[in-house]
């Protein structure tokens, strides 16, 4: 038998994303006050508190559902090409996608990491993105094959990574206009010779 939700929970939690997603992409996450949230969600603090400790926390558990599901993917077709002994090409190719999925979701909500990543008064989402691509790099780094992987410290690594990474989407959203795909083709160039 699954587990039954009540419909409540539901129409609350589907009030708070929208309010969020909202409000932020309207200013940066730190002038959000719970009472903007509340007030654009229709409920009172108790029912926030019960769902969020913050709007910067809220924010983050809006967007991280979306950027596990490309993490999952990316892995489950990167553990199928190595399993079939994929060639090189066929392993870019891969990256390429999953970043090219990371960006599409970056460009989805455009507005709302436009404001908040350079935000210095709240760095939940900067936290938010290096702490999920740092735990995507070092699951990349285990599963690569022996041969071919350079001795290395697997968590400096993928620090290195995860900061580049977004390192480079807050650059490319503060810069001058420039497409999607010159976003995933400096990017794809610019990690390790060993990644693949």
């Amino acid at each position: 038998m699954g587990v039954v939700v009540d419909a409540r929970i539901l129409h609350t939690t589907a009030a708070l994303r929208e309010a969020i997603l909202r409000l932020a992409a309207d200013r940066p996450v730190s002038r959000i006050t719970v009472a903007d949230v509340t007030r654009a969600a229709g409920i009172n603090r108790a029912t926030f508190y019960s769902h969020a400790v913050s709007p910067g926390s809220l924010l983050a558990d809006v967007l991280t559902p979306e950027l596990d599901r490309i993490r999952d993917d990316d892995a489950a077709a990167r553990r199928a090409a190595f399993e079939r002994g994929a060639a090189p090409d066929e392993l870019e190719a891969i990256t390429r996608r999953g970043i090219d999925a990371v960006v599409e979701h970056v460009v989805s909500y455009k507005e709302i990491y436009g404001k908040a990543l350079p935000d210095p008064e709240d760095g939940s989402l900067h936290r938010l993105l290096v702490d999920h691509f740092t735990v995507s790099s070092a699951q990349h780094i285990r599963e690569l094959p022996a041969e071919g992987r350079p001795e290395l410290l697997d968590d400096v690594a993928a620090g290195f990574v995860a900061q580049g990474f977004v390192g480079a989407i807050e650059a490319w959203l503060a810069g001058p206009r420039r497409s999607r795909k010159s976003l995933v083709q400096t990017i794809t160039l610019s990690f390790p010779a060993w990644w693949r």
